[in-house]
């Protein structure tokens, strides 16, 4: 029985890895063309990542936080699959 239970985590931990394999797979992709990194360089921009968000409006600045919060995530995740293509995103759209 315990030795069941061993399995189905190896079973459970080499699905998860593979999930995450094909995530950081599909954002190495994106990354590789110059409009997928101007499309997530707007997501970017779009989600508030390089802005200061405080507002003296509780609400705005709520909107703003959980903004900036899925913001960061996503940064996260273009460092994660692609750190090379990240520079390379920065350096094309703060240089102009």
């Amino acid at each position: 029985m315990s030795d069941n239970l061993f399995e189905d985590d190896d079973k459970r931990h080499k699905k998860q890895r593979q999930s995450r394999e094909l995530q950081l797979l599909t954002i190495r992709n994106i990354m590789k063309t110059e409009n997928g990194r101007s499309f997530m360089w707007r997501s970017l921009q779009n989600c508030c990542t390089f802005d200061n968000i405080f507002s003296d409006d509780a609400i705005k600045h709520s909107y703003m936080a959980g903004a900036r919060s899925h913001g960061l995530w996503l940064e996260s995740e273009l460092k994660d699959a692609a750190p090379d293509e990240y520079i390379m995103m920065r350096k094309e759209h703060l240089d102009e």
